[in-house]
């Protein structure tokens, strides 16, 4: 049987470490294991790390608006029932319907459709939909519009949003596919405001 040094085990190639080490587990030669290990944990921390690239100012602008809308997607979630249970149980009877995610699935702001189709630069979102009524509030930049021309976009029915103009009077750009389903939304330039509109709809659409 041979004698596992350390030394034994540090003159071996990765991909005979790697044997070894499945050998003496099969075998349950716990302390060569170990070794093996040990010496595989030390290479792949000696190896160079592929550095990421940086973010670019908008993606950097991008990533700022989706956790200061998550931020506000978890206030109003801590105010109002907004769970799916809650939406899916008070929408019975409704064609179709489908329980929103206030947030995606890493606790950020939604992807929109018109970024993810690339016909404008930044949407990013969280919503709430009950019934056939959706609240929606979302930052919006035009396709190689500079970052500073960003809007808040507050998007629900007219009934649950003071002054609303039509959707398409805020999104003169975005199709008929590609509108939101609420017959009324408001343009804002700073979150707060637009933060406030959004939480007075969900106030509506909640009661």
């Amino acid at each position: 049987m041979v004698d596992w040094t350390d030394d034994r085990i540090t003159a071996l190639s990765d991909q005979d470490l790697k044997n070894l080490l499945t050998n003496a587990e099969r075998k349950s030669v716990a302390d060569v294991a170990e070794k093996c290990r040990a010496e595989l944990d030390k290479r792949n921390a000696a190896k160079p790390r592929k550095a990421s690239k940086p973010r670019s100012e908008l993606k950097e602008f991008e990533h700022d608006m989706s956790a200061q809308l998550a931020e506000i997607g978890k206030e109003v979630a801590g105010k109002y029932d907004l769970s799916e249970e809650t939406a899916k149980a008070k929408s019975e009877g409704v064609k179709g319907f489908k329980a929103h995610r206030l947030l995606d699935s890493k606790g950020y702001a939604k992807l929109g459709g018109m970024q993810r189709d690339g016909s404008v630069a930044i949407e990013r979102y969280i919503s709430y939909r009950r019934g056939d009524s959706t609240a929606y509030l979302g930052v919006f930049l035009l396709k190689d519009a500079p970052a500073d021309d960003h809007e808040f976009h507050v998007i629900a029915p007219k009934a649950f949003l003071e002054g609303g103009k039509p959707v398409a009077e805020i999104r003169p750009s975005a199709t008929d596919k590609q509108k939101q389903p609420a017959d009324s939304g408001l343009a804002f330039k700073d979150l707060p405001s637009a933060a406030a509109a959004f939480d007075k709809a969900l106030a509506k659409l909640t009661a």
